[in-house]
């Protein structure tokens, strides 16, 4: 794909890149072909080539190839990017072995989750609530032929198992920025994580609330058996405070050997889990940020992230 051109912004805020000149020009080329065929009226010969037109992008990696579906440019660039965007993200997943369980907590449509299972022979768990990123998910699984060892679930993790909204920033494909909210009252975006207030000034317009169930990580392995998780990612952009509070049983528990997680340097609440989890006897081996890979950081203000390794001390 192009480089990005300032002024083509194609909504996503940090999760891809501005629109291309070229991909400007074809958006429109398409738009005059579809509308010079009438392609949106649902007729039958209409209807078929949008059932028969599905994309699939070949991911290569130096331990084989995996495929995701690409009917959308998000979706071309996570398959471009998957080995640039994230290299130590990558490499702390070449770690894992066939006797591992990882726990994918905002897997988006799955790219880190099929290299995972596919590739690295492991079990996963891969949580999403977004729906049609949640689709998406399933259908990478399913296109991989892992349904045996990749078990998606369509639910958040948070501090404690409980029924709220998930507010989604707006209807798209890999989108990323969505926020989980324990409550059932309208969503409050003043009380939502920094990084989604952020991310909502780029949004085309407000989004929209999706009915949720969210669990804490220690309910589902005590009471609901779910596979113990051996390596945890955690993305989610604002609640990994809560997901590591609701996991401080598996904690104790000490087969969690690794853990990967998105932290925001300007949260207090983010700056308080490397402390938590060092009494838990894990210890920081890495920190590092997508941004100093990035030509364009103009946007690196709003989203201080950074990923942060933890490996479970030995004894």
């Amino acid at each position: 794909m192009d480089s990005p051109t300032r002024g083509f912004d194609s909504g996503a805020l940090g999760s891809d890149r501005a629109r291309s000149r070229k991909q400007y020009w074809a958006r429109r080329l398409a738009g005059a072909v579809v509308s010079a065929l009438r392609l949106n009226r649902p007729g039958l010969v209409a209807t078929e080539i949008c059932q028969t037109i599905r994309p699939v992008a070949t991911v290569r990696t130096a331990h084989g190839t995996f495929r995701c579906r690409a009917g959308h440019g998000r979706l071309v660039w996570r398959a471009d990017t998957f080995k640039s965007e994230e290299p130590d993200t990558v490499r702390w997943l070449d770690r894992l072995t066939p006797n591992d369980v990882l726990w994918d907590v905002g897997a988006n449509v799955g790219m880190y989750s099929l290299y995972a299972a596919k590739l690295r022979g492991c079990r996963v768990v891969s949580f999403e609530p977004e729906a049609q990123n949640y689709a998406l998910l399933v259908d990478n699984i399913a296109l991989n032929d892992i349904g045996d060892r990749c078990l998606p679930g369509n639910l958040a993790l948070t501090d404690k198992s409980t029924i709220g909204r998930l507010r989604v920033r707006y209807i798209t494909k890999g989108g990323a920025f969505n926020a989980f909210s324990e409550s059932l009252d309208e969503v409050d975006l003043s009380a939502l994580p920094d990084s989604f207030q952020a991310a909502q000034k780029y949004a085309a317009h407000g989004g929209f609330d999706q009915l949720m169930f969210g669990f804490s990580a220690d309910d589902l392995v005590m009471k609901h058996a779910l596979p113990e998780p051996t390596f945890m990612k955690v993305d989610v952009d604002g609640l990994e405070p809560r997901i590591i509070d609701g996991a401080r049983e598996l904690l104790k528990r000490g087969r969690l050997k690794s853990l990967l997680i998105e932290l925001n340097t300007r949260s207090a609440a983010d700056m308080a889990v490397p402390e938590l989890l060092k009494g838990h006897g894990y210890e920081l081996s890495q920190t590092s940020s997508n941004w100093d890979r990035r030509a364009d950081k103009s946007r690196a203000e709003d989203l201080p992230a950074v990923n942060m390794i933890f490996d479970r001390a030995q004894d």
